[in-house]
């Protein structure tokens, strides 16, 4: 691995241990179709590249029933086509290899039926309902409790779960670069989803300070506040109160030069009669 790409990686764990500690070692990768035929295509040892990016922890691949559904479904559509002539051999060989791969290399996970319940807001949304019904099992697990509950690091090249994934926080994406695997930095919804938990904390003092205390120090401020303000007041009516009585004028107060006539430089010369 380059030297960039590790420290990119490096940053990024660095990242979900800080502020996700569910997300923690034996790490839990979930792969999808997509990812599995493009590294089954280039030749990738995922084992090898995905125990580099993490730091040599401890990891486990996982695959859903319905993943490997798909990939057995598009294998026999391409022999259908190959057999009429429309389709090429090589890439029902490569769903046949991905499959398998899944089988021999992944711990698969026969029901996500029990996690799509619970999530009944996401159900709703458009771009779930566009979804196939691997994507939509990876979308559920992935998004449990709201912020990846199960902890599931995810590889796919969809682009449209990428997105859906990205915009939800602590889901840790994998995805191939042609033959070179990388692990995604944290999207902007993990980023302000952080930023959000330590501006609570600030308020709650590290989580240590109920509602009712938390109430009765805003109270305290504010009579803080208005405590500074009357004491500012009473000292500029007391400074404006000595002006008057040592100088005899008003306290800031100064007087405005009015202009005794027209300035003679400003006027026209008078035109004289020869």
């Amino acid at each position: 691995m380059r030297h960039g790409r590790a420290k990119a990686s490096r940053r990024t764990l660095q990242f979900y241990r800080l502020n996700a500690p569910h997300l923690k070692s034996p790490y839990k990768i979930l792969l999808d179709g997509t990812f599995l035929v493009a590294a089954t295509r280039n030749k990738v040892p995922l084992v090898e590249r995905f125990s580099k990016i993490l730091q040599h922890e401890q990891f486990t691949c996982y695959v859903t029933r319905s993943t490997l559904n798909e990939l057995e479904l598009l294998s026999q559509q391409r022999a259908k086509g190959k057999q009429s002539g429309d389709s090429d051999e090589s890439n029902s060989v490569f769903f046949d290899e991905a499959r398998q791969y899944g089988l021999d290399e992944c711990e698969i996970i026969e029901n996500c039926n029990t996690v799509a319940n619970t999530n009944e807001k996401v159900v709703n949304k458009r771009a779930f309902r566009d979804f196939s019904e691997a994507s939509r099992d990876i979308y559920c697990l992935a998004t449990d409790g709201g912020n990846n509950g199960l902890a599931y690091f995810v590889a796919t090249q969809d682009d449209v779960l990428s997105d859906a994934l990205r915009g939800m926080p602590y889901v840790p994406l994998f995805r191939l670069g042609r033959a070179v695997l990388l692990l995604e930095s944290p999207s902007s919804a993990s980023r302000q989803f952080t930023g959000n938990l330590e501006q609570n904390k600030l308020k709650s003092a590290g989580g240590l300070m109920t509602s009712e205390e938390r109430k009765i120090v805003d109270k305290v401020k504010k009579n803080d506040k208005r405590k500074r303000r009357e004491l500012l007041k009473e000292e500029k009516q007391k400074l404006e109160k000595r002006s008057r009585e040592e100088i005899g004028g008003c306290f800031n107060e100064r007087k405005k030069k009015r202009a005794k006539g027209p300035n003679p430089l400003s006027c026209k010369s008078k035109k004289s009669n020869s």
